[in-house]
């Protein structure tokens, strides 16, 4: 089993197992049938080619990014993170650039913008597999800055990962009693090509059950007594929201080596939906 550590640096790992700010009413395919759903955060991406994300939406977290042993330094630069002016955010990590030696990347998150602790999650995705590079669509704890981590508990709607033989998965992160990282995770059955695919996380208020899916098709289930200290709702847990977040490492346990041939990789988002 791979060593991965994906916020912060961590004692022990025991695995268990493989604010609206916007509504809009639209209708979606559901089977056979059509329903009417009205998000509660939306971003199109509809900006024009070259502006930087909507800050009403995303917030940058900006610095030298050191956790599970990165190479970028994220930035608020239009060159990181853009409208392509085609209906598409693009995440791009860029070598030696602005001044920061080494590379550049951006690190976009929803924190004290919207949060949620229940719904549908769904972002329709494309990522180029560069070797070195490691992106991902994931969600932290609201309480994470009281909390820490992995108390706040982690989901990873899905990792790319550039280290040679991982395979893209999906994982739940809570924290045991004594606060070691413990998992369920999923490789992404079929695996991530370089084509556009659509992730959907489904959180039951409820009974604070998770499900994955890739285009429609559900690989994994995590239910609250999969994993001790559960924080995500449902019948007795600690539980609250979730900030998203979307970002685009370089080198480190995930990226693995970066080639010297490397000069930039992306990750492209159609949208980001919930509801």
């Amino acid at each position: 089993m791979k060593q991965l550590w994906p916020v912060r640096v961590i004692r022990r790992r025991t695995v268990i197992a493989a604010a609206v700010t916007s509504v809009l009413a639209v209708a979606i395919a559901a089977g056979v049938e059509e329903q009417t759903v009205r998000y509660v955060f939306t971003d199109e991406f509809n900006g024009p080619a070259g502006s930087p994300p909507d800050p009403s939406k995303w917030h940058h977290e900006t610095g030298r990014w050191t956790d599970n042993n990165e190479l970028e330094t994220y930035t608020d630069a239009a060159a990181n993170a853009y409208h392509d002016g085609q209906g598409h955010l693009v995440i791009k990590a860029l070598k030696g650039t602005g001044g920061h030696g080494g590379y550049t990347s951006a690190r976009l998150t929803t924190q004290g913008l919207f949060a949620r602790n229940h719904g549908n999650f769904e972002a329709r995705i494309k990522f180029d597999r560069a070797t070195g590079a490691w992106p991902a669509w994931w969600m932290l704890g609201s309480d994470y800055p009281t909390a820490g981590w992995p108390r706040c508990g982690e989901i990873d709607m899905i990792e790319v990962y550039g280290q040679p033989g991982w395979s893209p998965d999906s994982t739940v992160h809570t924290a045991d009693d004594d606060a070691n990282d413990t998992i369920i995770q999923m490789p992404v059955p079929g695996g991530v090509d370089t084509g556009w695919h659509t992730w959907r996380l489904r959180w039951d208020g409820h009974t604070g059950q998770i499900q994955f899916s890739k285009d429609g098709q559900t690989y994994l289930t995590v239910n609250p007594g999969d994993l001790p200290n559960w924080p995500f709702g449902g019948p007795g847990a600690r539980g609250g929201n979730a900030f998203m977040i979307l970002n685009l490492a370089i080198g480190g346990d995930g990226g693995g080596p970066v080639p010297e041939s490397f000069t930039e990789s992306t990750m492209t988002v159609d949208y980001v939906r919930v509801w």
